[in-house]
């Protein structure tokens, strides 16, 4: 049967979750047009013994890939060059799909031609168990929309995308290794080449939220803070080179650029504050504005913590605990 989603699993000693993931995936309507690649990323725990299994009931649909440790980026490259579904997407290996909206998924994938496919996600947070559903476009009505005719008001993150295979594969998508956050490069690196998107209303992705190391929590951030100032340049770097005329596209990948911002400054702050830090935050102001400061003068408008930042030259850092 021709395979309409691949799947791609970032795995790294994720045996906690694993059978959680993988079962909100498997459904009898769907299973058969799907490819679930499982990536170990050098994992130290039972997460591949786990898959094997899995795969051993499921074998012309579920494959556990071991690699050595690359990151986050390197799965999705090993899972990018595997892909044999019409449609790609990521799903981390502590998260899971909404299997109720998951036929219905396959059979929308099915039948849409479009380059990228947006839908909504629910947000599970651990702590409480509380749950909300995130629609970023839920004004428009579902349907095919030409790209550049798009007037983009929000951002669309990872779990909320799905990408036409051939495009990432043709245009040879890679994505940084070796490094955090990059969820965010496989968003809009394939930015230049999408000519059309799909909005669909139901959601797919179940993003859990609120468990202590993930890379967005505060250790998390104090740990790879500098990382996401790696990805933060990639991204300027794709914007510079998008063409004037792209003025959708330019928007789109503006308004995740701007929150970025002013999440890399807070991120200086979330530091020890030393001196280190504030000059870090100067330097990241001050490069910013030389390299395009169209964004920095957005995110002042979107972020009061900016704005005090850079009128202040950073003096402020010293009272980042009262404006954080």
């Amino acid at each position: 049967m021709e395979k309409i989603l691949t799947v791609s699993i970032a795995a790294y000693n994720v045996e906690e979750y694993i059978r959680h993931t993988l079962d909100s995936i498997i459904t009898p309507g769907s299973i058969d047009a799907m490819q679930i690649l499982v990536v170990d990323d050098g994992g130290k725990d039972g997460t591949l013994e786990i898959v094997k299994e899995y795969e051993r009931k499921y074998p012309n649909s579920v494959f556990g890939v071991h690699k050595e440790n690359g990151g986050y980026g390197s799965v999705l490259n090993t899972s990018i060059r595997l892909a044999k579904g019409k449609y790609f997407k990521q799903l981390d290996g502590d998260d899971w799909f909404d299997t109720e909206n998951l036929d219905a998924f396959i059979e929308l994938l099915r039948g849409v031609d479009a380059d990228y496919v947006v839908t909504p996600m629910r947000m599970f947070n651990e702590s409480d168990e509380s749950e909300v559903i995130r629609d970023y476009f839920e004004k428009l009505p579902e349907g095919q929309y030409v790209f550049d005719e798009m007037d983009f008001r929000e951002i669309s993150p990872m779990h909320c995308s799905t990408f036409r295979t051939e495009l990432l594969q043709k245009n040879n998508i890679t994505i940084t290794e070796h490094c955090f956050y990059t969820d965010v490069e496989l968003v809009n690196r394939p930015m230049p080449y999408m000519e059309s998107l799909y909005i669909w209303h139901q959601p797919v992705y179940v993003y859990r939220v609120g468990r202590e190391g993930q890379s967005v929590s505060k250790t998390g951030i104090r740990k790879h803070y500098k990382e996401h100032e790696k990805v933060f340049w990639n991204l300027i770097q794709i914007y510079n080179d998008l063409p004037a005329d792209k003025a959708a596209k330019r928007q789109f990948l503006r308004r995740r650029l701007v929150k970025e911002t002013a999440a890399q400054m807070k991120y200086f702050c979330y530091l020890d504050r030393g001196k280190g830090p504030k000059t870090e935050l100067r330097q990241f102001g001050e490069k910013l504005k030389n390299t395009c400061p169209e964004i920095l003068n957005a995110a002042m408008e979107y972020s009061r913590f900016v704005k005090i930042m850079v009128k202040t030259n950073y003096f402020a850092y010293h009272f980042a605990g009262i404006l954080l």
